[in-house]
């Protein structure tokens, strides 16, 4: 079976490039934002696999001069920051919560975005269980940092472990939904999980 040849540009990536995003990756975010009302005016929020940063330029503009927009990812920006922006190039799972508390100037995030993706190695059951391990970390920083009624936008590929990490997040949030944005590649088992009001944190 042939895979799928992602170096070649497409319809979103060329719209992305002439809107001056890092990436096509920016419209799955702006897909759900629209449908959900995710971003909002001075809203503090954490980027997980922020590198190159489409998402954090999408949510800086969302959260305007009073919000910040905290992006983490083992690789460089390639980009300056913009004022609202703060960047740690740091692994997820080593990166200490405070340090990105101390980061946003604030207690808790009011949205935790996670687009993290393992290193795939073409073997389908392999990478999916990578990814519901960065989706795992994404949600137990989640369960650190999120303030009670906040939200949670996590990818994870689609698999055998797929419906126990949704059961996972259902019991920490209020509401959970399975998203897929027009934008995401026809042949990608890429999916999206947003759960939505974070409950009170458990004893």
């Amino acid at each position: 079976m042939r895979r799928a040849d992602y170096s070649k540009p497409d319809h979103w990536s060329r719209k992305a490039r002439a809107e001056g995003y890092g990436a096509r990756s920016v419209f799955k975010l702006g897909e759900v934002d629209e449908s959900d009302g995710l971003l909002g005016p001075g809203m503090k929020v954490l980027d997980l696999g922020a590198a190159p940063g489409s998402w954090m330029q999408y949510a800086s503009e969302r959260v305007g001069a009073k919000g910040v927009v905290v992006g983490v990812d083992v690789n460089p920006l390639g980009r300056v920051p913009r004022d609202n922006e703060r960047f740690l190039q740091a692994d997820a799972f080593s990166v200490e919560p405070e340090a990105l508390r101390e980061a946003a100037a604030a207690e808790g995030f009011d949205l935790v975005l996670s687009d993290m993706m393992p290193n795939t190695i073409g073997h389908k059951a392999s990478d999916h269980l990578r990814s519901v391990a960065l989706a795992e970390r994404a949600l137990e920083l989640a369960d650190l940092l999120l303030r009670p009624g906040g939200n949670f936008l996590v990818k994870v590929f689609q698999g055998g472990e797929f419906n126990a990490f949704r059961a996972m997040i259902r019991e920490r949030f209020g509401k959970v939904k399975i998203k897929k944005p027009q934008s995401s590649r026809k042949n990608s088992r890429e999916i999206y999980l947003l759960g939505l009001g974070k409950k009170k944190d458990r004893d």
